[in-house]
């Protein structure tokens, strides 16, 4: 049972590294599209939309089944605070994820209305999720 838990786990941040990695690299990349112009604008949202579908959902997927999968496993876990916190951490993720998707094709009609700062505000609040939720899970402090 300890092998299958560890097994379900390692796939739980595998998945979490796709979700997030593929949010930081959108965000990286939409931060760009204000400086392009034309084919490399369309090219950059073209691949931030792939990106996306390929990879953050997947990942975002994977996270969650997994998650789930592990909660089942150890139901004890509903009684920790740190686990309502991360629970809480990981909503404000999602959050964003539906928000990025969203931008995409909305700059997909209007390459013009990006952003620098936009994007890079995001992707610092995605790190800091990132660490926040890394910590709590690591730590467990309360």
């Amino acid at each position: 049972m300890y092998a299958l838990r560890g097994s379900i786990l390692a796939l739980h941040i595998f998945g979490v590294v796709f979700w997030l990695g593929g949010l930081l690299m959108i965000a990286s990349l939409l931060a760009r599209v204000p400086e392009e112009v034309g084919l490399p604008k369309e090219r950059f949202l073209g691949v931030a939309r792939g990106l996306f579908e390929a990879t953050t959902n997947v990942g975002a997927a994977v996270t969650i089944g997994l998650g789930f999968v592990l909660i089942l496993m150890n139901p004890s876990v509903l009684r920790q605070g740190w686990f309502h916190l991360k629970l809480v951490l990981v909503a404000i993720l999602l959050f964003y994820h539906v928000r990025f998707y969203r931008r995409i094709i909305f700059l997909e009609d209007h390459p013009s209305e990006s952003t620098h700062r936009e994007y890079r505000v995001i992707h610092g609040l995605v790190s800091l999720l990132l660490i926040a939720i890394l910590m709590l899970a690591v730590m467990r402090p309360f």
